[in-house]
């Protein structure tokens, strides 16, 4: 039986770095949808959530994939959907605005409902680096905390961009696989 999961990404394509690589690795086992984001370098929160909405469950349970900003869209998305079980992979993840990138300041205004998402959280791991020139790697630390999450911190890696390097990433499959045992 072929089990789903979900990739939202973050200012970048669906189809840039690691995802369409997971995906081809994780066929046939796992089906990787890799949704569509609109305007991926100019995002607005209204839209992408409303774009998430379109692509995901609403009910069940679901697995999600999320890079950087991918991670946040992914946070609310299950704090807001009356999921029985969400399992979460977040690279590169943040729940703060960025000091370096003051242009996503409107879309990361208001708080991650935590409580409403450890309610519904089967399985979750939170990938960061120490050198992650956009997202600093102790938000990453924090989005893990928050969740109660499986937390693995690189000395390197940047940000998980395929400018650092990274157009395969085994570690995501491995803890993709993992989520979802």
């Amino acid at each position: 039986m072929t089990r789903k999961a979900y990739l939202i990404h973050g200012t970048s394509t669906r189809d840039d770095d690691w995802f369409p690589w997971l995906e081809q690795v994780l066929k046939p086992a796992i089906e990787l949808d890799r949704i569509f984001l609109p305007d991926p370098f100019a995002p607005d929160r209204t839209a992408w959530d409303g774009a998430v909405d379109d692509q995901l469950p609403h009910d069940g349970a679901v697995t999600v994939v999320a890079h950087s900003l991918g991670c946040v869209t992914a946070l609310r998305y299950a704090a807001r959907t009356p999921l029985t079980q969400v399992n979460l992979v977040l690279v590169g993840a943040f729940d703060q605005p960025l000091p370096t990138y003051p242009q996503l300041d409107q879309f990361m205004k208001g708080k991650v409902d935590y409580d409403a998402i450890k309610q519904k959280l089967g399985k979750a791991t939170v990938i960061t680096a120490q050198n992650d020139p956009i997202a600093p790697y102790q938000y990453g630390v924090s989005v893990a905390n928050h969740l109660g999450a499986k937390l693995i911190v690189r000395p390197d890696g940047g940000h998980f961009l395929s400018s650092d390097g990274y157009t395969q990433f085994p570690l995501v499959e491995k803890e993709l696989q993992r989520v979802m045992q």
